[in-house]
């Protein structure tokens, strides 16, 4: 008797298509309320260079608190936390500090508070977290400034008759 080994058998190697077929990617659905798109979040959380140059403007090229030059913008309310990107809400930190906004909870709270104090409650929303509330009638930036303002007014006032 002999022994014959059956041989392996080969796989032919498959056809690599030229072009590989993408699938449409899944889009997000838009948020509506009465009827209009809302950007999503975001978006509305991202810093514009107005609202950059706007915190530039009130703090000026420093650490809010060693005013060192090299700083990063800071969300005093987290884009998480649905905390928005406008300047009210920003607060430029060098790195050491802006670390420690994200490690230490005191700190962060002390921010918090402190911005309340001279914007009041809504300090960290926009125009359309406002309008969503029912605060302004619409969403131009007239109703939203001016709302703002008066909430400015009204929190600065609390203080105030605090600290007598």
């Amino acid at each position: 008797m002999e022994w014959k080994p059956v041989p392996k058998p080969v796989s032919k190697p498959k056809e690599k298509p030229r072009y590989k077929e993408r699938k449409p990617k899944k889009r997000k659905k838009l948020e509506t309320f009465k009827g209009r798109t809302i950007p999503p979040a975001k978006v509305r959380g991202s810093i514009s260079k107005k609202e950059y140059e706007k915190v530039i403007e009130i703090y000026g090229h420093n650490c809010a608190y060693c005013f060192s030059s090299y700083i990063e913008m800071h969300h005093i309310r987290f884009r998480s936390q649905q905390g928005r990107g406008t300047y009210r809400n920003l607060i430029p930190l060098c790195k050491e500090h802006h670390g420690l906004a994200h490690r230490n909870r005191v700190f962060a709270d002390q921010l918090r508070r402190e911005r309340i104090q001279v914007y009041g409650e809504w300090y960290w929303a926009d125009k359309f977290d406002l309008w969503k509330q029912n605060l302004i009638p619409n969403t131009t930036d007239k109703a939203f400034e001016d709302f703002m303002l008066k909430e400015g007014v009204k929190a600065r006032e609390t203080v105030r008759t605090n600290q007598d």
